[in-house]
C-alpha cells in the first residue's frame, strides 16, 4: 500500500475509534440513568472518576465527591419511584482520554406517600466531562441545569421565558 493509502487507513481507524468512544459514552450515561432508577448505588458509584466534580444548583447537600453524590442520591431517592431519561447527546471527543457531552434530560421523582415530600418533575440538561480510566470511560464532571422544574405541581423554575435563554458550555 502506498503512503496515501496508509494515511487514508489511519484516518479511517481514528474515525472508527472516535465513533466507538462516543458509543461507549452513550452506554455510560444510559447506565447512569438506569442505576439511579433501580437504586443500584454501588454500580452508580463505579461510573465516576475518583476525583469527579458535581454541580447541581438545586442540591441541598452540595456533594463534593462521588461517594457523597451517590449517598445523597440514595437518601433522596431511596424510598421514591423515579424515572430519568437522557436524550439527544452531543458528544465531543477531545482526545484519546477526554471528552465532553451535553444531554437533554427529563425526570420525575415520586416520593413514598409517607415521606411528606412532593412529586418533582424536571426538564433540562446534563453537561459533562468524561475521562478514560483503566481503558473505561467515566464521568469526571457532572453539571445539571434545569429549564423547568415543578415541585408538587407548582412551577418553581422556568415558568417565564423572555426570549433567548442562557446556556454556558463549561469547557
Amino acid at each position: 500500500m502506498d503512503a496515501a493509502g496508509e494515511a487514508a487507513l489511519d484516518d479511517l481507524r481514528r474515525e472508527v475509534r472516535r465513533l466507538k468512544d462516543i458509543e461507549e459514552i452513550k452506554k455510560l450515561k444510559a447506565r447512569y440513568f438506569r442505576y439511579v432508577d433501580l437504586h443500584w448505588w454501588p454500580e452508580l458509584r463505579g461510573l465516576f472518576t475518583d476525583d469527579a466534580v458535581f454541580e447541581i444548583g438545586e442540591s441541598t447537600s452540595g456533594p463534593r465527591t462521588a461517594d457523597e453524590f451517590v449517598a445523597s442520591i440514595g437518601r433522596h431517592l431511596g424510598e421514591a419511584m423515579s424515572v430519568h431519561h437522557g436524550h439527544m447527546p452531543e458528544i465531543e471527543i477531545v482526545d484519546a482520554e477526554t471528552a465532553h457531552g451535553i444531554w437533554a434530560m427529563f425526570d420525575v421523582v415520586e416520593p413514598s406517600p409517607s415521606s411528606g415530600y412532593p412529586v418533582l418533575t424536571g426538564f433540562g440538561h446534563y453537561t459533562e466531562d468524561y475521562r478514560k480510566v483503566d481503558g473505561q470511560w467515566r464521568i469526571a464532571r457532572l453539571r445539571l441545569t434545569r429549564l423547568r422544574r415543578s415541585v408538587g405541581g407548582d412551577v418553581i423554575e422556568g415558568a417565564k421565558v423572555g426570549g433567548r435563554r442562557e446556556f454556558m458550555e463549561p469547557w
